[in-house]
């Protein structure tokens, strides 16, 4: 059998197309899931610059906690970690905070899936745990007592002042609109005592 250089240049075609579609596709393919699992470029700049915030933050609670369970005498004192919330993507923030948390022996840290099978049982969003009986119905759900709670926040820091009252300061830089800065923060609550302690690193970027 022979084929013709105009078939052979067909067939040729063919597949190059086919290949063309093929490449397509993986590369929306491929989008999609980044749109699913990246967040938004707004979270990943936080993500970017947030390590030593989040460092600094984490590590003045932990030595917090540690007073706390030494002045209080209660050895394996339980803590429930409720991650950090904010705009954006902020997966990475939470689990940079919680890879550090877990360095500590201070205390038990309650597992995630144990702590998201409590509020999904008991009915309860996780910024509502702060309230007594929102609270109570949680602590039912998991089943065990807990001694301490740890929020994670991003916020809107204070607007910098650097420009004011600076004799030299050009009207340009006076009547420029002052640049957004972030904070993370961190709130850790004694359940016993009800008392709050809070804990703010600023963001670069």
């Amino acid at each position: 059998m022979t084929f013709s250089r105009r078939s052979f240049n067909s067939t040729q075609s063919r597949f190059a197309r086919r290949r063309a579609a093929l490449f397509l596709f993986a590369g929306l393919f491929a989008t999609t899931i980044a749109g699913c699992f990246g967040g938004s470029k707004d979270g990943e700049d936080v993500v970017a610059v947030s390590s030593p915030a989040v460092e600094k933050a984490t590590s003045d609670a932990l030595q917090e906690l540690q007073r706390l369970t030494v002045l209080n005498g209660k050895e394996n004192a339980t803590l429930c970690f409720l991650g950090v919330s904010g705009k954006g993507d902020l997966g990475g923030l939470s689990e940079a905070a919680r890879q550090q948390i877990e360095t500590s022996s201070s205390f038990r840290l309650l597992e995630k899936s144990a702590v998201q099978a409590a509020l999904k049982e008991s009915d309860v969003r996780a910024n509502n745990l702060f309230i007594p009986t929102e609270r109570k119905k949680f602590v039912d759900a998991l089943g065990e007592p807990v001694d301490y709670l740890l929020a994670g926040y991003v916020q809107d820091g204070g607007a910098p002042t650097e420009n004011v009252d600076k004799p030299n300061a050009s009207n340009a830089e006076s009547n420029a609109a002052p640049k957004k800065t972030k904070v993370f923060k961190l709130e850790l609550v004694e359940l016993e005592s009800n008392r709050k302690f809070e804990f703010v690193a600023p963001l670069g970027g």
